[in-house]
């Protein structure tokens, strides 16, 4: 009788080990599994608010919505985001998949996933872009179409005007001694994939 009793207790005790095992188990897949979707998540963003909470997710994928207003005529290598409800405008450029954007978007809605890049002037950058002017260095290399809103600073190209360039670097600095900080940012988006948004047929009935 006394062995079947410790028999019985310690058979319970292996059950209930067992058990709790399982349990731990599935908390462990559960947790794998939270983590994957936190880290899949897309943030969705508008565009009159990108600027602001852009510093929030540089490196990070987001989704935006909005109008194309302008592709740049070097190759289709950047568009510009806009909304009717603000003046915001986000600079987007394609990556190597998409690798340029279709000059017939102007004017198309589109929804958009991409990385947020950040690009940082400070004035190691303004001196040494300054002396390239000095210098007569070729800055044809550079796809920039100036200074845009909402977009990243880029020199100028071939046949650039020197005095255009000098009161760009200027201005920036004048810009980056206000604001007290030792660099400026400027974000954009990398486009890793974007649609169209067809409008929808209104209802009559």
């Amino acid at each position: 009788m006394k062995k079947y009793l410790i028999f019985t207790i310690i058979t319970a005790i292996a059950l209930f080990a067992n058990s709790c095992n399982n349990v731990e188990k599935k908390k462990d897949a559960n947790n794998s599994n939270n983590e994957g979707t936190v880290t899949d998540e897309i943030a969705i963003i508008n565009v009159a608010d990108f600027e602001n909470q852009a510093g929030n997710y540089v490196g990070k994928k987001i989704q935006l919505e909005g109008i194309v207003d302008h592709i740049c005529k070097h190759g289709g290598q950047r568009l510009f985001l806009v909304t009717e409800e603000s003046d915001a405008r986000v600079n987007i450029t394609p990556d190597e998949e998409i690798a340029a954007f279709n000059s017939e978007l102007e004017g198309d809605k589109i929804v958009l996933v991409g990385i947020v890049e950040e690009q940082r002037i400070d004035e190691d950058y303004l001196r040494e872009w300054e002396e390239e002017i000095k210098a007569g260095s070729d800055m044809s290399d550079d796809k920039g179409e100036g200074l845009h809103l909402g977009g990243k600073v880029e020199k100028g190209g071939e046949g650039t005007d020197i005095a255009e360039e000098m009161e760009k670097i200027n201005n920036l600095r004048e810009t980056l001694k206000e604001s007290g900080k030792d660099h400026l940012s400027f974000y954009s988006i990398l486009c890793t994939s974007y649609k169209i948004i067809e409008d929808q047929p209104e209802n009559n009935e």
